[in-house]
This record gives structure tokens, sequence and C-alpha cells, in this order.
């Protein structure tokens, strides 16, 4: 493993576990960043490369990374919703940009929160999460 990736890994971890108390601070992102040439933001920013096709509920995005999937493609956000049903918003929200579910099987929901995966001509997003946030995946279809 190349040294600068060798030190992104500890870099990574030690910025995740600051954040909460450094929410505020600059130095946490930007370290973060320089580490990770962008594929990690803790800035309340989506991450390097986030497709604009896929909508995010509005709240703060607390972490986000890039080149999580085959060939560095994909990506992962988590976000402290706003929304009072926030799996059910970000559902309207990815039908209302042309995505759907192909299988009933790709949703569930429960008192206290639930997933769904949906697909366009381009990405599958799963979303999953509870009332107070979510964690989006997203990779690119196979063609």
């Amino acid at each position: 493993m190349p040294i600068r990736a060798r030190l992104a890994v500890p870099a990574i971890a030690v910025a995740l576990l600051l954040t909460p108390a450094l929410a505020g601070c600059g130095i946490v992102e930007s370290a973060v960043d320089q580490a990770t040439g962008g594929k990690v933001s803790v800035g309340g920013k989506l991450p390097k490369g986030w497709p604009e096709e896929v909508p995010v509920v509005d709240g703060k995005i607390l972490v986000g990374a890039g080149g999580q999937g085959e060939n560095g493609s994909g990506w992962i956000v988590t976000v402290d919703a706003t929304a009072a049903d926030p799996i059910a918003e970000a559902t309207a929200q990815l039908e209302d940009a042309g995505f759907v579910t192909d299988d009933t099987a790709a949703t569930a929901t429960t008192e206290d929160g639930g997933f769904v995966a949906m697909t366009n001509d381009d990405y599958t997003v799963l979303v999953a999460g509870t009332k107070d946030g979510l964690l989006y995946t997203v990779t690119p279809v196979a063609k």
C-alpha cells in the first residue's frame, strides 16, 4: 500500500472521531480533504463527484465519502435529516428525479425507520435510516 494511502486511513479515523467535538472547525475538514484527495467530506458537503441526479433530503450532511465501489466508483453520505419522515421524503425526491423501485422487497418501513432501494438508468440508491437521519449509498448501474 502506498505511504499516502497508509497515512490516509488513520487520518480519516481520527478526523471522524474528532468531528463532533470540532464540528465548526475547518482544521478537521481541511485535514480530511488533504488526506483523501477530496473523497471524504466531514464539513457538511457532499463528497467529490456526487451525482447531481441523486437528490438528498434537507438536513446537515455529517459525513460523505466517494470512491467506495468497484473501480473507485460509488458514494456514501449520512444526513441529519430535518423532515418528519426522512425515508418517505427521500423516496418522494428520488421518484421525482426518475428513480423507481424494481421490487417491493427493496423497501421496508417500521415505526423506528426503514430502507428503500431505487434505480434509474445510471445509479442504484439505497437509503436507510430512522426519523433522525439517513445513510445514502449510491453505486453506478453495471452496463
